[in-house]
Formats: structure tokens, C-alpha cells, sequence
């Protein structure tokens, strides 16, 4: 099976039935047009508790260029795949949220994407006047992440280790993002993965630990013709339970699709279909680098699973904004708390 992807190009879509295997489904899959190495999460200083936790993004897309049935074209500056990586680092106490992009062309010597049994995932040269490299290399069971910036003035480097098993989300690691199936991804989540490593911060090298989510999605149409973007939405939950919902927005705004994942204490992972929860948000932020509005503050309610919860960014100003690709959005750590109806 193949599906077309802006104009001629064919690339294999995800689909229900996909046959997982590891460590091969870590590695990159160049029949598909995008997949992501997806990592977020919180931090504090390794030597004592602070309730103004550091929260980070780093993620790896693999975009791809030239279909798989295609011929490479002749010439040094002909690439198969884009290496797009993110990296951002908030502070709600500076209060400071610093992002940073790396875009190249994957070739061996500016950025590449790991083989089945490579331990290096994905990596790329660091923006220019960075030495060093960004990288996700596999560490054991997880993960370490690598990043710096110093024109922005940050860096991390991050050890993730599962604390819990593979989720796989929808059914059998195929999400879809359509009521009839023609759009999804294959899709799954380590989420819960201890943290340990050193963040810098202005040249000022700080011993952090914490918590991290790992989001690894592989698709060619993971949006239908008529959406145009998505919320989505991940809580590590004191009593040891995870949740993750999601929202495909329609071009009208209203709720197109919608499906979730709600994990237990043990792992044990379910379902959430649209019925079973919703998100309405509270509270809005107007970006003053790019007008757009974003929610930043949200009732959250599964009843199924006795949650009404009320989700408020710890900081408004979380938005990356990408010179290189012209992308914007809102990406940013939360806290969750009872539902009370009190407001800020």
C-alpha cells in the first residue's frame, strides 16, 4: 500500500496491524514521509526539592524528501531526509523560556538517522557557533539526549530511563486521527522515565533529576484533508497514573477527532475514546512575536476514571517560535490540581 503525499510522492502509510519489533522501531523508518523522537519533561536540581521545576523539549523529526521508490538525484547537495530538531528549556522563576532549532540536510557529515541495532537514533551538527553535536542515542533500556545552544544560552545533557513499559496507543500502536481511518500514525509512549543528567544554563553546569515522557510516532497523513492542527495533552499524575488525550482541530475549530490513553500504576494502558473525556479550555495567552492565541489553562474531566482536574500552564510565554522553518506553537509544562472552579 502507498498514499500520495504533496502531489506524486508516495510514501507507506501507517496502518492497523503493524508488526512492532525492538530495537528496530527505535530506528528511523524511511518508508514513511515523517516520524518524531518526542521527549519532554521536568526537572529540578539533583540536591534539593524546588516547586519551580525546569521543564524541557527535545525532539528529532525525520522529514522525508525523496520517496523510497525514487532515485537518489546526482550532486553533493542531494539529500533523501530533513534533520529537524528542537530544543527548548523554561525557567518559571527566571521567569525565561529559551528554544533553539537545528535544520540540515541529513548527510554523514551535518546529521543522519541510525540504522536498526545503531545505538545513535538521530543527531545533527548544533546551530552555528555551537560546537559538539545534537543527538538521542539509545542508553540501555532508554535514552540519552543531547543538546546545546550558546547563543541562546542553554544545554542538557539527559539520561531517560522507562520506569514503566511501552505504551502502545489506539489499537495495537496504530492512533488514528479520523473517524474513517485515512489518517494516523503508528504511535507509542514510554510514559513515565526517570531523569538524571546536567542542564547549563549561562556557562553555570547544574546536577538535575526528574521525570520525562517519550513520544515515537511514524506517519505519512497523520491529518485528514479538512483539520488543521491538534491539542495534545500529557500528565504523570501523583497516584502514579498517566493520561494522554488528544484533538484533531477541523476547519471550522470545532473538535474533529479525538482519542486518548490512560495508563495505570502497573503499566496496564486503556482506551480513551472522545466520549470518555473532555478538555474545555479556561484561560487564554496572546503570543507578542507571532498574534497567535493559545490556551493556557484548561478543564480537564474523565469520569470514568473519577478525574476533573484543572491544567494551568506554570507560564504563559512557552511558545517556540522557528525562524528556519516558519513554524510556531505552543508546547509547555503544566501543573494539575483538582478541578474547584477558583480560576487562577
Amino acid at each position: 500500500a502507498a498514499v500520495a503525499v504533496g502531489g506524486d510522492e508516495v510514501w507507506r502509510p501507517a496502518t492497523p496491524g503493524y508488526d512492532w519489533s525492538f530495537p528496530r522501531d527505535d530506528a528511523s523508518h524511511p518508508d514513511y514521509k515523517t516520524e518524531w523522537w518526542y521527549l519532554t519533561g521536568h526537572l529540578w536540581p539533583a540536591d534539593h526539592d524546588d516547586d519551580a521545576a525546569l521543564s524541557f523539549q527535545m525532539t528529532f523529526f525525520r522529514v522525508g524528501l525523496i520517496p523510497p521508490d525514487r532515485p537518489t538525484p546526482a550532486g553533493a547537495w542531494a539529500a533523501r531526509d530533513l534533520v529537524m530538531a528542537h530544543a527548548s528549556l523554561a525557567d518559571p522563576a527566571g521567569p525565561s523560556h529559551r528554544f533553539s532549532e537545528v535544520l540540515r540536510r541529513a548527510s554523514p557529515l551535518l546529521g543522519w538517522f541510525g540504522a536498526p541495532g545503531d545505538s545513535a537514533l538521530a543527531w545533527c551538527l548544533a546551530p552555528a557557533g555551537t560546537d559538539g553535536r545534537w543527538s538521542v542515542t539509545r542508553r540501555g533500556r532508554g535514552y540519552r539526549i543531547q543538546a546545546a545552544d550558546d547563543r541562546q544560552g542553554f544545554g542538557y545533557d539527559l539520561v531517560c530511563t522507562p520506569a514503566k513499559p511501552r505504551v502502545f496507543h489506539g489499537t495495537g500502536g496504530f492512533s488514528p486521527k479520523s473517524a474513517d481511518g485515512s489518517a494516523g500514525s503508528l504511535y507509542f509512549s514510554f510514559t513515565r522515565m526517570t531523569v538524571t543528567g546536567t542542564v547549563t544554563r549561562d556557562g553555570r553546569i547544574t546536577p538535575v533529576r526528574g521525570q520525562c515522557w517519550l513520544d515515537r510516532e511514524i506517519f505519512s497523513n497523520s491529518l485528514a484533508e479538512n483539520q488543521t492542527g491538534w491539542d495534545w495533552v500529557s500528565l504523570q499524575l501523583d497516584d502514579g497514573r498517566d493520561l494522554m488525550v488528544y484533538r484533531l482541530r477541523g476547519a471550522t475549530s470545532a473538535d474533529d477527532f479525538a482519542l486518548g490513553t490512560l495508563v495505570g500504576p502497573d503499566g496496564d494502558a486503556r482506551s480513551l475514546p472522545a466520549g470518555d473525556w473532555s478538555l474545555e479550555p479556561t484561560d487564554h495567552w496572546t503570543s507578542p512575536a507571532t498574534g497567535a492565541t493559545y490556551p493556557v489553562a484548561w478543564r480537564l474531566r474523565v469520569p470514568a476514571a473519577d478525574l476533573d482536574l484543572e491544567l494551568r500552564a506554570v507560564m504563559a510565554a512557552q511558545e517556540n517560535v522557528s525562524p528556519g522553518s516558519g513554524v510556531h506553537y505552543w508546547e509547555g509544562a503544566m501543573s494539575a490540581r483538582p478541578y474547584d472552579g477558583s480560576g487562577p
